[in-house]
């Protein structure tokens, strides 16, 4: 197989997963590109989105066609997106990626630990809309790369926001018209909303999954998750937005090289569609009601970190055997040196302690 060298180009390839002992795959036909913005434009160690020919099923999880390998260079723990999308998971979102440590040989060079995870589609297995053609995935990125289809809306700022359609594919004029002239509306509504009110946010929004979607990204203090980039939410016609899949918290839990985004103070989730959420009394108070209810999960994180150190420990091990970074701070990508791989694990654990008690403190 060629090297892969961009993000456009689908390079054939072949595909096998290899046990302790033996292949546990037959060899399988795929083509692989590059993936990603700033993981594969300033990272070394690169991600992939990977497409079988057929429907694959992959380490127990349903089959599919289309699979991203993510790198979690910036991320010393290797853990902070299968924490997150397993707590969404467990948390009951509508829909969270199931994923798989693996690691990874390409063209017999070994490149390390990787996240072998589910991309976001629509699907059985993934986003399950019904089989209307009225239905968006949508995700707000300030990342556009050419030949993308987007809108930009300006209700709630004079830059605008942009909002990237990744579904349908190739949506018509008039696809897009729906869903730009739908948003818009949403966002005058916002403008309108009364402070200390009940303003009946569950016509416009599912709120459940709204507060579950904050949390995770409040919790984690997710650098992104302001209406940045990574930010999705689904929609079909004459239904309610669904905010998620949850996605990329390789920076989060105090990873960001911007020293006030990293520190486990502040609330993170309080702009743009928050802000006037916010100022709704339900909404207020169902935000509490869902952390009081949930706080010892959230908690109880403390405990997967370790679950998963002795799960990756060995890997982690190989890693960074290859990538050698746990002391460097060369990336900007690393702001934090470390000894070992436990002292990057036990870093962890003490921010998410600190983060638990200051939402506690300031709730």
């Amino acid at each position: 197989m060629v090297d892969v060298v961009d993000r456009e180009n689908e390079i054939p390839a072949k595909f096998q997963i290899f046990g302790e002992k033996d292949e546990e795959s037959e060899i399988l036909e795929m083509s692989i590109r590059g993936r990603g913005n700033s993981s594969w434009t300033a990272m070394p160690k690169k991600s992939y989105k990977i497409e079988f020919a057929a429907k694959k099923k992959l380490l127990g999880m349903p089959q599919n066609k289309d699979w991203a390998l993510i790198a979690n260079y910036a991320d010393k723990t290797l853990m902070k997106n299968y924490l997150m999308y397993n707590a969404a998971r467990e948390l009951n979102s509508f829909y969270s990626p199931r994923c798989e440590f693996v690691e990874l040989y390409l063209n017999r060079d070994f490149l390390g630990t990787y996240l072998l995870v589910e991309t976001i589609k629509s699907g059985k297995n993934r986003v399950d809309f019904s089989k209307s053609t009225d239905a968006y995935i949508v995700e707000v990125d300030a990342k556009l790369r050419q030949g993308e289809q987007y809108f930009v809306s300006d209700v709630l700022n004079d830059e605008g926001k942009v909002f990237k359609i990744h579904e349908p594919h190739n949506a018509s004029d008039l696809l897009i018209t729906q869903l730009s002239n739908h948003i818009r509306e949403f966002e005058t509504y916002l403008i309108g909303i009364e402070a200390n009110a009940d303003n009946q946010l569950g016509d416009w929004i599912d709120v459940d999954d709204m507060i579950k979607y904050m949390w995770i990204q409040e919790f984690t203090k997710n650098p992104d998750a302001n209406f940045y980039t990574s930010v999705f939410f689904c929609w079909e016609k004459n239904d309610v937005i669904k905010m998620g899949p949850v996605w990329d918290f390789d920076l989060a839990f105090g990873g960001h090289y911007n020293e006030s985004a990293s520190l486990p103070f502040d609330w993170r989730s309080a702009g743009y569609w928050y802000e006037y959420m916010l100022k709704d009394c339900e909404f207020v108070n169902q935000r509490k009601r869902f952390w009081d209810e949930n706080k010892l999960y959230f908690e109880s994180i403390v405990d997967s970190v370790d679950v998963v150190y002795d799960m990756l420990k060995e890997s982690a091990d190989n890693n960074f055997r290859r990538w050698n970074v746990l002391e460097s701070t060369e990336n900007k990508f690393h702001p934090k040196s470390y000894h070992s791989y436990r002292d990057a694990v036990d870093d962890l654990k003490v921010w998410i302690k600190e983060r638990l008690a200051w939402i506690d403190a300031n709730l």
